[in-house]
């Protein structure tokens, strides 16, 4: 077969293809990979309860605390939370680095969480200690 014939083959089909496509509306591809039109709602994935995985973020939390990465630090001590939560070390890394990343208000809040879904911790104590010096800074 000729290549001109097998180029105005290919052509051809390609001009029908185009032709029966242009019925349809087209659809933009946001960054995301979903075309528009196409809203997909996600729902957060609960984690289910793992020790193991709320002590690994726990000892990264620390490794970038050492490091002063309190943005990382803060991310991993939530992560380590969502798995384990009464994790006494979780919260306890949570409040350093966001008293060391100058958020004095999350930390407070992070301590008001512990001993509100703690309340008979053994580290109860300690929490409210540290809770009203916390407070007293935030004046």
């Amino acid at each position: 077969m000729p290549s001109w014939l097998l180029s105005l083959l290919l052509f051809s089909s390609l001009s029908a293809a185009a032709g029966a496509q242009s019925s349809q509306e087209p659809r933009l591809i946001r960054d995301t990979g979903i075309a528009e039109g196409e809203e997909k709602t996600e729902t957060p994935a609960v984690k289910e309860p793992n020790p193991k995985l709320a002590e690994r973020d726990v000892t990264i939390g620390n490794f970038y605390m050492k490091k002063k990465n309190y943005a990382a630090a803060i991310q991993r001590f939530l992560e380590a939370i969502e798995y384990k939560k009464d994790s006494h070390q979780a919260y306890e890394g949570l409040i350093r680095a966001y008293e060391k990343n100058g958020e004095i208000r999350n930390a407070i809040n992070a301590c008001k969480d512990f001993l509100e879904k703690n309340p008979d911790s053994p580290k109860a104590s300690e929490f409210r200690k540290t809770l009203a010096k916390l407070e007293k800074q935030s004046l």
